[in-house]
This record gives C-alpha cells, sequence and structure tokens, in this order.
C-alpha cells in the first residue's frame, strides 16, 4: 500500500478517519473536535481535543496525570496495522510527532532533527532509536 493511503492533511473533512480508527464518534464544541479514547481492557481513558482556528492546528491530550499538546499540525498519519495515529508538526530540520493509539496510548517526540531519521538507526543511542523509528514513517512521505 502506498504512503498516500495513510496520510491525511488535518481538516474537518478527514475527521471521520480518526473516528474509523479510534472507534469513537468526535463531538463538536465551535472550533474544537473532541473524542473520548477508552481501553476497558487496559482501563484506560485519554480526552483527545483537535482545535482548529486559522488553519494552525493544535493537538492536546489529557489524561489522568499528563497533558500533551502538539501545536501547528498540518497533518496526520493513520497506521492500520499499529491501531494507531502520527499528528505532526513540521519546522524546517525538526519534526515533532505526537503518537496515539486505539487503546489509548500517547507518545510524544518533540523538535526531532530530521537527520536522526535518516541516520542508521544502529548508530543511535537507545533514546534517540525511539524517535527515529517512531517518526521514520514520516520521513518517508
Amino acid at each position: 500500500m502506498a504512503n498516500s493511503e495513510f496520510h491525511k492533511e488535518l481538516t474537518e473533512a478527514n475527521l471521520c478517519d480518526l473516528e474509523s480508527i479510534f472507534g469513537v464518534k468526535h463531538v463538536r464544541s465551535g472550533s474544537t473536535y473532541s473524542f473520548g479514547i477508552a481501553s476497558t481492557r487496559l482501563k484506560n481513558t485519554i480526552a483527545l481535543d483537535i482545535i482548529m482556528e486559522d488553519g494552525d492546528n493544535l493537538i492536546s491530550v489529557y489524561s489522568e496525570n499528563s497533558h500533551l499538546q502538539l501545536q501547528s499540525c498540518k497533518a496526520f498519519i493513520i497506521s492500520q496495522m499499529l491501531e494507531e495515529v502520527i499528528f505532526y508538526s513540521d519546522c524546517g530540520e525538526k519534526i515533532s510527532g505526537l503518537i496515539i493509539s486505539k487503546q489509548g496510548d500517547c507518545s510524544l517526540y518533540a523538535n526531532v532533527d530530521k537527520k536522526t531519521l535518516k541516520t542508521d538507526f544502529m548508530n543511535l543511542n537507545s533514546e534517540k532509536l525511539l524517535s527515529a523509528v517512531a517518526l521514520s514513517v514520516i520521513e518517508s512521505l
């Protein structure tokens, strides 16, 4: 399958793709689109808010013990196989990604140097390896 089948611009029209992967409908309040993602198996619940204002999208995730935020998000990638979505923000030579799974797991990788994504993974320390593997799909687009 081509990457373009999974890569989507973050627009109101594409929110149905998020509903499909997360298995929940969004609730709209003004320019905010909210998803309540819960896993009864893992006893995990998060709230995902997507705020679309003037083309500068903000992604916020709230859990019991954290609040994660990704600003200036223009696109996302759906991984059907992993049942997760990667929201990302591209700023020149740096990239940030917020990964949210259908089970409510979240990971945030911020200001990752794009050179890291192109580096031979065998040459990276374990901490940089995590971000490189998680965000490498973005670099392949």
